[in-house]
């Protein structure tokens, strides 16, 4: 499990370095996500990366950390399922106005997503064992 979080953290860590070097790939995904049945499907994702990070926690390098971060992805989660179920005018609304703000708004987006992806990849990567 705690490779898979590693190998997730490397995937979003690469997602976003992608959105900093070429914004139109970020962009695309964002324009093609304004359905609530792909806001389902990101929810899942969340939730299941939350309680991921949550089950890995005790066993990485930073658990504390890492136990809150999953429990914030969690939460974020579940509110991007109640967004996707009450709230999607919002939400297209809130991409809408992101995909406006331009390349520059788009390239400073991926790097949080740089800086999360990092971050996982290094609380779970796997320990080097001494012969």
């Amino acid at each position: 499990m705690k490779t898979l979080a590693f190998v997730i953290g490397v995937l979003i860590g690469a997602f976003g370095a992608v959105g900093i070097i070429a914004p139109a790939g970020m962009r695309w995904v964002a324009e093609h996500s304004v359905t609530s049945s792909v806001f389902y499907v990101v929810a899942a994702v969340r939730v299941t990366f939350g309680f991921l990070l949550i089950s890995v926690a005790s066993v990485s390098r930073m658990p504390r950390t890492l136990s809150v971060l999953g429990y914030l992805i969690l939460i974020l989660g579940i509110a991007t399922a109640l967004m996707g179920l009450m709230a999607i005018d919002a939400g297209d609304a809130m991409i809408e106005s992101w995909l406006r703000q331009g390349s520059g708004v788009i390239r400073l987006t991926g790097i949080p997503l740089v800086v999360l992806g990092g971050f996982v990849a290094y609380a779970c990567a796997p320990t080097q064992h001494s012969a």
